[in-house]
């Protein structure tokens, strides 16, 4: 009888084990699979982009950049060859270039790497006068259009870069070794180039030939070296005090101890008519 009940009780602590067993929580450990893809994927909050646009002569130059600032490399994928599509639009929101319509590319996928702590640079040119553009006001957006990176879709966190353009007629003033060059339209002008002169003040003025459009007011100098005065800076003059007719002239001016005026340079800003 005691046996019995001995045999009864081992069979009990075994049975009893084998159930503590079946109910101890197996935790599944990551696949390969799974370990890759987390160690593939970058953050985007490290990738940064940069647009810069600028023009000579007409030539429109437009240079896209993006950096990877992560510590694994960046791989981009794109339905076509085309990586930036620039466009250009007028003051009045109308497009007048863009790169999927005026350039074309390869219909396909193509797939680049920005390495970790680089970056990489697009460029695009677009020739105003060669493509009937006029002169004035316009804003570049560049859209980069990868669709995935490193085999995770995108969905907008890449946005889009927007910088003004001016393009207008430069006009050029050369005398007595001053250089200064005028761009801009209707009440905003761009002032650029050397002025020599000794003198530590010189002074400036805009006039319609019959009004004073802005009073006698110190040059702004960017950088003095020598006789060399470097110019560079801006005007603005309310439309409703532009003229119908006439022409809008830029005076610049020195004056000695009397107050006089010494010398002086005129250079056309606009013609009105």
């Amino acid at each position: 009888m005691k046996k019995r009940y001995v045999l009864l009780f081992a069979c009990s602590l075994l049975l009893s084990g084998c159930g503590a067993n079946s109910e101890k929580e197996i935790k599944p450990t990551p696949s390969t699979k799974q370990t890759i893809e987390q160690n593939n994927e970058i953050d985007l909050k490290k990738i940064s982009t940069k647009l810069e646009v600028t023009e000579a002569n007409g030539l429109v130059t437009m240079k896209y950049s993006l950096r990877n600032s992560d510590d694994i490399p960046a791989n981009f994928t794109f339905p076509s060859s085309q990586i930036i599509d620039f466009t250009i639009k007028n003051d009045k929101g109308e497009v007048v270039y863009q790169s999927s319509k005026d350039m074309s590319y390869a219909q396909a996928l193509t797939n680049i790497e920005v390495p970790n702590e680089s970056a990489k640079v697009w460029e695009e040119q677009v020739n105003f006068p060669d493509n009937s553009i006029p002169y004035g006001n316009y804003e570049v957006t560049a859209n980069f259009v990868a669709t995935a990176v490193n085999d995770k879709k995108l969905n907008g966190e890449i946005t889009a870069l927007t910088q003004p353009l001016s393009y207008h007629k430069l006009t050029t003033i050369n005398e007595n070794g001053s250089k200064v060059v005028i761009s801009g339209e209707n009440g905003h002008y761009e002032i650029k180039g050397t002025y020599l002169s000794e003198q530590d003040e010189i002074f400036y003025s805009v006039e319609d030939g019959h009004n004073n459009l802005i009073d006698e007011t110190i040059l702004p100098v960017k950088i003095k070296s020598g006789s060399v005065n470097l110019l560079d800076f801006s005007l603005d003059i309310p439309k409703e005090s532009l003229p119908n007719n006439g022409v809008v002239t830029l005076i610049i001016y020195e004056k000695n101890q009397d107050d006089q005026v010494t010398k002086s340079i005129n250079v056309a800003l606009q013609q009105f008519e």
